[in-house]
């Protein structure tokens, strides 16, 4: 009796362990996790970093010139494959018409290519709020001084 009992016993404790095991996998970022340069068409490139824990920092070529920082924010998953990024950076445009407080950066980032259990390649959309000075760029009702938005494509930075 017991003999036959434990290859039920078996099944139904792998049955019971998978879908923690898929929701587990689901939730790894460690193939995304990583530093990114993203290049939009006849502008600025970027670096994006999306760091284990789900923080992430951008710089970009273009700061210098239009004027503003580099950002700070947080990241999480959207699915296996994708991600949406928050990044937060304040402005000092020549003029107070275009926002000269804070942006709001938003990436909503597709990726693929993976090799040796990491994305190589990612493309999205980055969309953008400038905010005048003294505006909360997280507060709901905050009316942006200007929107913007780009479609982009990247590649990992990896080490060589």
């Amino acid at each position: 009796m017991m003999k036959s009992l434990l290859p039920a016993a078996l099944v139904a404790s792998t049955l019971a362990i998978a879908p923690s095991a898929m929701a587990a996998s689901s939730t790894d970022s460690t193939a995304i996790d990583g530093t990114y340069l993203l290049v939009q068409n006849n502008e600025s490139q970027r670096v994006l970093a999306l760091k284990p824990g789900g923080s992430a920092s951008l710089i970009s070529q273009g700061q210098q010139v239009r004027g503003y920082t580099s950002g700070l924010g947080a990241w999480a998953l959207t699915g296996p494959d994708s991600a949406r990024v928050t990044i937060i950076d304040f402005n000092d445009p020549a003029d107070a018409v275009n926002g000269n407080g804070a942006s709001q950066l938003v990436f909503d980032m597709a990726f693929s290519d993976v090799v040796d259990g990491q994305f190589q390649s990612v493309s999205g959309h980055l969309s953008g709020k400038a905010f005048a000075k003294g505006q909360n760029p997280l507060a709901e009702d905050a009316l942006p001084a200007r929107t913007f938005g780009t479609r982009f494509d990247g590649m990992r930075v990896g080490v060589n």
